[in-house]
């Protein structure tokens, strides 16, 4: 059960509709998800957050099946039932492997990885789980991706940390209709 009430567009004042307006836009959803909805107690904040994450998952410099990657370990790392859920289907029509999916969900190894999933995947976990990042390992990212791509491929993780440490806050549920994969 959600530990704050959900934020209604007919309780907001137009500064907030508007907000409210561009979360869904930038979703191109024709509601606001139970997750934004507990973020809009706060709209300016809401609507700033929500902005990067849409502005990274659909503007990113990074290829498509690795920022979906990127997600996944993140979601995995924070035990996201609501970002593993819909991030799973979306790393698998970006073309991430059904088995590396399964792998990482389950913390199995991760055999048959391309180099580049590789160094997506320890970047990832070396920043999450060590919040140290070596040098080689930023390296490898920035060799991989270019200088704009390991910045992308850092606020990616930093976007999905932070939206991640609000559902364990706030405790936003499931939308209807959606059962976890995770």
């Amino acid at each position: 059960m959600t530990r704050v009430p959900y934020v209604n567009y007919e309780e907001m004042d137009g500064a907030g509709r508007e907000i409210y307006d561009r979360i869904r836009t930038d979703r191109n959803a024709k509601e606001v998800g139970f997750q934004f909805r507990a973020l809009l107690h706060s709209p300016p904040a809401a609507g700033y957050l929500t902005s990067m994450g849409a502005e990274l998952r659909f503007r990113s410099a990074i290829p498509e099946n690795l920022k979906e990657l990127a997600i996944l370990v993140v979601a995995r790392e924070w035990n996201s039932d609501i970002e593993w859920t819909a991030h799973a289907a979306l790393a698998g029509k970006a073309g991430v492997s059904p088995t590396t999916i399964e792998a990482i969900r389950t913390g199995k190894p991760l055999n048959g990885l391309t180099d580049g999933e590789q160094v997506i995947v320890r970047f990832v976990q070396r920043l999450l789980r060590d919040k140290n990042l070596p040098d080689e390992t930023f390296g490898a990212a920035q060799a991989l991706l270019g200088t704009r791509g390991v910045v992308d491929l850092t606020l990616t993780c930093s976007y999905y940390a932070a939206i991640n440490m609000a559902q364990v806050a706030l405790k936003p549920e499931m939308e209807a209709g959606k059962a976890s994969t995770l």
